[in-house]
């Protein structure tokens, strides 16, 4: 037998409401010329959306039947190490393994991405909380397939990331994937980037093995 909930406690994530369809989306437009950033294996392309056809769902904004393609995105560069090597709660070290087979790529927007503001005031007006973005997976993407489906047609979803949420990433759906273009990449070991490197394992007090 489990013990009620008092009154306030947080319940579980909520669903989409029957309504939202006809809710304006709140929503956050990144100009033209603003740019973003992918952590991808090297030797791989950088803008990826998965999953492939005919693999399940595992990101978070993923459609849960196929319906459509989603790239992650951070903006900044921190987002993207934060969300891509600390998965892991409470870990002290990253395996140099793991940074030597990634590279880095900025990403420029090419025309301005239309992405719902799933965060601050945008959680009310959506009828969402916080939890839909740090929650369960099957919640956020039902959330993702009825914002994708909306008539407003959004490019994507703007979100805080759940690994530092002083940053916002980008779930961008692959019907804006002309939209963004790679404008560089390099590895995350590569002497170029080695004060870049120093500066993302200084903020988490994390170690290099």
């Amino acid at each position: 037998m489990t013990a009620a909930r008092g009154a306030g406690e947080p319940g579980p994530p909520p669903l989409p409401p029957g309504d939202l369809d006809r809710r304006p989306l709140p929503l956050h437009v990144s100009p033209a010329g603003t740019e973003l950033f992918r952590i991808h294996r090297a030797g791989r392309e950088a803008l990826f959306f998965g999953p492939p056809p005919g693999k399940p769902a595992r990101g978070r904004w993923d459609a849960p039947g196929g319906e459509f393609r989603v790239c992650y995105l951070g903006e900044a560069s921190f987002v993207a190490f934060a969300v891509t090597l600390l998965r892991e709660p409470g870990r002290s070290l990253v395996e140099s393994i793991d940074v030597a087979d990634r590279a880095i790529a900025r990403v420029r927007v090419e025309r301005d991405l239309r992405l719902v503001a799933l965060h601050g005031p945008g959680l009310a007006r959506l009828g969402a909380t916080a939890a839909v973005c740090t929650g369960p997976y099957d919640v956020s993407r039902r959330w993702a397939l009825a914002l994708h489906e909306h008539p407003d047609r959004p490019d994507g979803i703007r979100y805080r990331a759940r690994h530092d949420d002083d940053g916002f990433a980008v779930a961008l759906f692959d019907r804006a994937r002309d939209a963004v273009a790679e404008v560089g990449s390099r590895g995350l070991m590569a002497p170029e980037g080695a004060d870049e490197l120093a500066r993302w394992l200084d903020r988490y007090g994390i170690g290099l093995a």
